[in-house]
């Protein structure tokens, strides 16, 4: 099974809240700001479970304009439990949208 991304994650919740229907600009508007709201959360989340000296590592990567994947492949690295921490991350945002 193919794991979902967080493009398929904000169609769903647009779905579910019955906006897949509007305008195509609006939509699109619509799925960028979800795209970065669920960016900024799951980027708190992570950030606050890291190690001091892992959050300086952290900044030299994102000083160095590190490509997403490299950031990514840092929280999978040093966040314990990274995975359980996105899924539920992902489902506390999913219900504070959806209710």
């Amino acid at each position: 099974m193919a794991t979902p991304t967080l493009e398929q994650f904000v169609e769903n919740l647009l779905v579910e809240r019955g906006l897949s229907t509007v305008d195509d600009a609006v939509l699109a508007e619509l799925r960028a700001d979800l795209m970065t709201r669920i960016g900024e959360r799951l980027n708190a989340e992570m950030v606050a479970l890291l190690k001091p000296e892992s959050v300086e590592e952290l900044n030299d990567l994102l000083d160095a304009d590190a490509e997403p994947e490299a950031v990514r492949e840092f929280f999978v690295t040093n966040v314990p439990n990274y995975h359980d921490v996105l899924a539920q991350t992902l489902l506390d945002f999913r219900a504070a949208y959806v209710s």
